[in-house]
């Protein structure tokens, strides 16, 4: 990174806006900053740290907002701007500080720009201007962090001397920053966490392992016993209460058999009884079933003579059923007689319908065989008109394809010509965005010399507005001379009056003490002619004299107060009028701001205008692109219009040979198609009647034929139902005459349904079928219960009910037992298969915190993981150092890694040694002199930039700040610092020096100058030799 300018707004001792151009230095690297103490010197390199990273260089300086400049005006805002050079690329970056301006609570916004300067003009280096995203490039772009940038570009007041005397924890927390180890101590956290985590399972087991200890209790009764004896145990032995856990087992199987066989035997006893139970019940209930079934005999037996009716009607019935069926033989035919009668009446009625209709069919048949030629001539008319459709169908495609290309071809034309116009049109707003561009940047070239019209006349501005305001300073500051000293004339001629009268008092005094002949004190006189006698007015005494002299001085202090601030603002009045005289300050100030207005005004209207350049050149692009392929489809249109319009010739001429061939009243399809139409219809309606007629008449002759069967058939038919009927009613009445029925009014009672006969013998089937099967089941009860008695089944139940409760108390002892000794099994297996697990865990935890300790430095040698890491850059560091230091030592020292360790448990490994070869001793860096010092700390400082730089790869140390230091070195040492830095030049670097040190100014090629003004704001300049 190489700085090319350096802007400051507001910014520490700069009021206003301070340039640093350091392309002024031309060839000469190597310079020196040089000024006052609080010039600002450090602020310089504050601001290009700032400028970069948002932070200052030094660790007590990184409250930004503090670094906003006291004598800046409320309006200004605090910013700082640096162009800068990576790789022969230049940037911009610029910050702007938040502050409160006066009557606000709140700040004003902060801001950040990151450009890249091109050819072409600035060009964003980053998606979004925000303070996360420039600061991430700015890291990437310039290859360190601020921590980086601290220790190897810009080495600060104070802080590159820290790194060498510091102890271990602080070099171990700068290297951290500055070679990010930190994912090494992220290796000893993660090693906390997993011993933690591994802690907590171990415990969690252990836990587990005692809760299963604490559910024996619950799982088995407490008895006299080996287990119960350790559990009493206020710590308890697991490999104890495993031998327990084995000794209660074995009871319990041995219990469990003891109650297996105890329930076995209860359940024989109640199985015993229970079948007896059952045996007694059953007899029991075939004594009630026995009272039952004689009370249903009796039932039965009541209900004979009711059944011997049913039997009576069921006989009578049968016997009608057989007279029934020969009455039924005869109506049947009786009824089927009429009906052959009715339909012999029919059938001759039918026969004569037939024959009068045969004869009038006759007569149109003769009509329609009379219309055959006209069938013949229609037929012959039909097959020309036909042979002429495919002609005229093809014909009136071919007209309506014809049809279709002229109105494709109109539309085409209609579409090419509108296109021309588009077309015209579009190169006319072509033309047009030209102009327009053309005009635009005419416009913009004045921009750079009317913004240095502004900036010139913005100065102008504010240098009269900063004399006016001088101007009334002095006119306050003159007024209060002149005020100042009348009032001092007043009391030096009050204190002058005040003093002759103390003094004539006191001469008064001495008078009357002086005597004849004694010499007086002041002259030496004994003679005392004239003595001065005191007046009798006003009193002076020494108090008065002294308060009024304190307050002659008081007033004359004031006085010369404000002549100084009066001679002050003089200077500063002139000093504008020579900054006036110098930027040609010719106006009155409201002439000045309304130029400024104007100028103001027409750089936001060219800037404006500007903006609209890449907008509308974006547009231009576009409209070429539009206008172009507007004419390319106009050429393609033109060539398609061309194409189809030969295609129409071609078809035309097609057409005119088919119309020729045809006959003009045939040329029409839909004529043609009507009177093939009108032909077929005629032909159809002659065919129709032709046919229709020859099938009336066949349909006529067949009816008039079956007519006539019919009515013979009907008459034979007729003539043998009579016959039968007459047989079926003698039949009939001889019937009646053999039966037992004494009338037919009898014969007539006794018929019933086939199914009312059907019921009626079920029930009295079902009624001697159960009289039966009752009487059965009575004697097979009767037999069956002989020599037997009821039993009472009360007690025999409450026996049962006491042998059940005993064996089922046996069975649940015996799965108290089994369940004990499952139980029992089961936390056997849980207590040794997690005392197993617990083992595995202690291994693991003790092989985790050996690991944790010796990582972390809780170890012999105080030694971290992370340290070890960091001793092998310090030790490049120093490897680096120790080539400089030779030199500017003369060969006296050399820096050393030590080896002690701190005292009270403190971290080692980092802290550093220096070896005397004049007394072959190590001893602290502390103990070296100032001098030795800032020459160690200068060699640290650019061996870590050397290791630094060596890690970063592609990384490019273009310049390097030097922040005091040089004053502590004699003259034979300062050269050899001196002569480091000229190599350091040398290799292409540009070094920036800050010291108070003459020497070191006068051999350095070039000074940059702060000079501080009596207001206390300051300003720069390039001094060249």
């Amino acid at each position: 990174m190489k700085p090319i300018q350096l802007t400051m707004t507001a910014f520490g001792p700069y009021k206003g806006t301070e340039v640093i151009d350091f392309r002024t230095l031309g060839d000469h690297r190597l310079f020196v900053v040089s000024g006052t103490t609080g010039a600002g010197k450090t602020t310089i390199f504050d601001a290009i740290c700032f400028a970069l990273y948002g932070q200052a260089s030094g660790e007590d300086r990184t409250e930004s907002r503090a670094m906003r400049s006291d004598f800046a005006e409320d309006a200004v805002q605090t910013a700082v701007e640096l162009i800068f050079e990576i790789n022969r690329r230049q940037y911009r970056v610029m910050r702007q500080i938040p502050y409160v301006k006066k009557g606000n609570k709140s700040e004003t916004a902060a801001r950040c720009e990151f450009f890249e300067l091109t050819s072409d003009g600035e060009v964003p280096f980053v998606d979004r201007q925000i303070v996360s995203e420039v600061n991430r490039k700015v890291e990437e772009l310039v290859g360190f962090t601020q921590a980086q940038f601290s220790q190897i570009v810009m080495l600060p007041q104070g802080e590159f001397r820290k790194f060498l005397t510091s102890d271990t924890e602080n070099k171990e927390t700068i290297m951290r920053k500055i070679f990010k180890t930190e994912e090494y101590r992220e290796v000893v956290n993660r090693l906390k966490r997993k011993r933690d985590e591994s802690h907590i399972r171990l415990v969690e087991e252990r836990s587990r392992i005692d809760g299963f200890i604490q559910q024996i209790p619950s799982v088995i009764p407490a008895r006299a016993s080996f287990l119960f004896e350790v559990l009493s145990n206020e710590y308890k032995n697991v490999l104890q209460v495993l031998d327990g856990l084995d000794n209660e087992a074995a009871y319990y199987t041995e219990k469990m058999l003891d109650d297996e066989t105890k329930y076995k035997a209860a359940y024989e006893k109640h199985a015993e009884m229970f079948s007896a139970y059952h045996v007694a019940q059953s007899s029991n209930e075939q004594f009630e079933q026995l009272e039952q079934r004689k009370k249903l005999l009796a039932s039965l037996t009541s209900e004979i003579p009711s059944i011997t009716l049913k039997e009576q009607r069921i006989s009578n019935a049968e016997r009608a059923a057989v007279i029934h069926e020969i009455e039924g033989h005869y109506r049947q035919l009786h009824h089927e007689a009429e009906a052959r009668l009715k339909e012999l009446n029919d059938a001759v009625m039918e026969a004569e319908k037939a024959k009068i209709h045969l004869a009038a069919i006759e007569g149109r048949y003769k009509e329609e065989e009379a219309k055959s030629e006209d069938r013949a001539q229609v037929t012959e008319r039909l097959i020309r008109l036909r042979d002429h459709l495919p002609a005229v169908k093809e014909l009136a495609a071919k007209e309506s394809s014809v049809k279709k290309l002229e109105l494709h071809l109109k539309r085409m034309n209609d579409e090419y010509t509108a296109s021309i116009g588009k077309v015209e049109s579009e190169k006319e707003k072509l033309e047009q965005l030209k102009i327009q561009i053309e005009q635009l940047e005419l416009e913009v070239i004045p921009l750079d010399e009317t913004i240095e019209r502004m900036t010139k006349v913005d100065s102008q501005v504010k240098v009269v507005q900063e004399r006016m305001k001088i101007s009334g300073e002095v006119m306050k500051w003159k007024q209060q001379q002149e005020k100042g000293q009348t009032v001092l004339t007043k009391m030096k001629e009050e204190f002058s009056r005040l003093q002759g009268l103390w003094l004539n008092d006191q001469a008064a005094r001495l008078a009357d003490s002086l005597q004849d002949g004694e010499p007086c004190p002041v002259c030496g006189s004994e003679h005392h002619p004239h003595k001065t006698h005191k007046h009798n007015g006003e009193s002076v005494t020494r108090e008065d004299l002294d308060h009024s002299q304190q307050e002659l001085a008081r007033i004359e202090s004031t006085y010369q107060a404000v002549c100084a601030k009066y001679e002050n603002f003089l200077e500063q009045l002139a000093e504008k009028d020579r900054e006036m005289k110098e930027l040609q300050v010719e106006s009155e100030l409201e002439e000045l701001l309304e130029q400024k207005k104007r100028v103001t005004e027409q750089v936001v209207r060219i800037r404006s205008k500007r903006d609209e350049l890449p907008g509308l050149k974006k547009a231009l692009k576009l409209q070429e692109s539009k206008t172009s392929e507007l004419a390319t489809i106009q050429n393609e249109n033109e060539k398609r219009i061309i194409e189809q319009k030969s295609l129409l010739d071609k078809e035309t001429s097609l057409l005119q040979m088919q119309l020729s061939q045809i006959p003009e009243e045939m040329r029409v399809l839909s004529a043609l198609q009507k009177a093939i139409d009108d032909q077929e219809t005629v032909k159809r309606k002659l065919d129709e009647a032709w046919n229709s007629i020859q099938k009336a008449q066949e349909e006529a002759k067949g009816r008039v034929a079956t007519a006539v069967s019919t009515e013979h058939h009907c008459k034979k038919a007729f003539d043998e139902c009579s016959s039968k009927k007459s047989t079926a009613e003698t039949r009939f009445k001889e019937a009646l005459t053999t039966s037992e029925f004494e009338s037919e009014m009898d014969y007539r009672d006794a018929k019933m349904t086939e199914t009312d006969r059907r019921l009626l013998k079920e029930q009295v089937i079902d009624f001697k079928q159960k009289l039966h099967s009752t009487k059965e089941k009575i004697e097979e009860l009767e037999a069956g219960l002989v020599g037997k008695e009821k039993v009472d089944l009360g007690s025999m139940l409450e026996t049962v009910r006491t042998l059940k409760m005993a064996y089922e108390t046996a069975l649940t002892e015996m799965n108290k037992s089994k369940e004990c000794k499952n139980a029992l099994l089961t936390l056997k297996m849980n207590i040794k298969s997690t005392g197993e697990g617990i083992d595995d865990l202690e291994r693991k935890v003790s092989k985790i915190t050996d690991l944790y300790d010796t990582i972390r430095g809780q170890n012999e040698m105080k030694l971290s993981f992370e340290r070890f890491i960091q001793i092998d850059y310090l030790e490049r560091i120093i490897q680096s150092a120790n080539e400089r230091l030779k030199d500017l030592s003369n060969g006296q020292f050399q820096l050393l890694r030590s080896d002690r360790q701190e005292t009270r448990g403190k971290q080692s490994g980092l802290s550093l040694d220096v070896h005397d070869m004049y007394t072959g001793q190590n001893r602290d860096v502390k103990t070296l002199s100032g001098g030795e010092k800032f020459n160690a700390s200068l060699s640290l400082a650019l061996g870590m930039a050397d290791v630094i730089q060596s890690f970063q790869g592609s990384v490019s140390i273009d310049t390097m700040f030097i922040d005091e230091g040089f004053g502590t070195l004699d003259e034979e040492a300062l050269q050899k610092a001196i002569d480091t830095l000229v190599d350091l030049q040398k290799s292409g670097r540009m070094i920036g020096i800050i010291s108070h040190v003459e020497e070191l100014k006068s051999a350095l090629p070039a000074i940059l100058e702060v000079q501080k003004s009596k207001e206390g704001h300051s300003e720069t300049r390039f001094i060249l030799k």
